[in-house]
């Protein structure tokens, strides 16, 4: 009590704010950070210790997989860079089934000719023309038919893999779940941006990572993820046609159980996105994918609110007291707020 009151009589005698308000401040900013250290410590502290050995014993051999892409007129990048490394997985029996959803011929051609060199790249096209594109949905329908194994990873042609043993660590999760939900960060560059979006990335992920590990899975990314075939038929397809978005989220709520989805956590098995833009481009693309959060579970919706809300009174608050406190006592509302960040690191 002595504390509060050398404190109530500094903010007294400084006359910037009124104390009671302060204190106020001062007490939200510590209500939010226990609320804070329960997301982190307790729904999200188990995720850097999990390891998805559910249902794995080293005699029961991965199954074969076939990788799903939808290339479109923008693919020539992805072509001569990324599939290679697609083709070049160290994994005994897999495909890679090629969507071409352009309207170039050259694309066309170019991936015609990459089929004759090797026998695991399977090339099937969906012809269009300028005026008239075909959706993600129907693009990922044509490649899981053309698929000539059970157990499908996809991913991007904004995407690579991180090493050669990316698909046989995602294979290695379909012998405990029908539902593969892997990682997919955004490749490292200089600058505070792309630090930003790194960050920003991986706080997502981590939300719905370890809702996955908990058995409560909401979404995956498309980037990474993985599913069966029969599972796909057998759920009548994506749902909510009329958007191009929720292969990765609304779909997967639609086919996942508390049993049936395993969560690969080997750096090995992340793949990296490409950054095209600065912040103006992340905004565009989270605000984008961001429209299907309407049609998520309630409980979903309400968990990633309250963290969201927590987070944002933490920080607005205890700003707010580092800037009105007298300077020997500004240390009293930043102590919390470092204490978490070394938290999250």
């Amino acid at each position: 009590m002595d504390y509060l009151d050398l404190l109530y009589d500094d903010l007294l005698s400084q006359g910037i704010a009124h104390p009671d308000w302060m204190l106020g401040a001062m007490a939200g900013a510590l209500t939010a950070f226990f609320v804070q250290l329960y997301y982190w410590l307790g729904r999200y502290g188990g995720l850097p210790r999990f390891r998805n050995n559910r249902g794995i014993r080293p005699q029961i051999p991965s199954p074969p997989v076939s990788v799903v892409v939808v290339i479109r007129e923008n693919g020539y990048y992805f072509i001569e860079n990324y599939l290679p490394l697609l083709l070049g997985q160290r994994y005994d029996e897999f495909e890679v089934v090629a969507v071409d959803c352009s309207y170039d011929e050259e694309i066309g051609e170019l991936l015609h000719e990459k089929s004759l060199a090797c026998s695991r790249l399977h090339v099937t096209a969906i012809k269009q023309q300028r005026s008239a594109g075909h959706g993600t949905k129907l693009a990922l329908t044509v490649g899981i038919k053309a698929c000539a194994y059970e157990h499908i990873v996809f991913t991007t042609t904004d995407c690579y893999p991180s090493s050669d043993k990316w698909l046989s660590l995602m294979a290695k999760g379909f012998i405990c779940g029908d539902v593969v939900i892997g990682y997919c960060g955004i490749e490292p560059k200089k600058g505070m941006a792309n630090r930003w979006m790194r960050c920003s990335r991986l706080m997502t992920s981590v939300r719905y990572l370890s809702a996955a590990t908990r058995g409560k899975t909401f979404r995956g990314t498309e980037h990474n993820i993985g599913y069966t075939k029969s599972l796909y038929f057998d759920s009548r397809g994506f749902n909510h046609l009329n958007m191009n978005i929720g292969v990765d989220d609304l779909f997967i709520q639609k086919i996942v159980r508390t049993d049936n989805v395993s969560v690969v956590m080997n750096p090995n098995a992340t793949v990296r996105q490409i950054q095209y833009g600065g912040l103006g481009w992340w905004y565009g693309v989270s605000k984008y994918f961001g429209h299907a959060f309407r049609y998520y579970p309630a409980k979903a919706r309400r968990a990633v609110r309250n963290e969201l809300s927590s987070r944002f009174l933490f920080f607005a608050t205890t700003a707010a007291a580092a800037a009105l406190l007298p300077v020997r006592w500004i240390a009293v509302p930043l102590l919390p707020a470092l204490l978490r960040l070394l938290i999250v690191e």
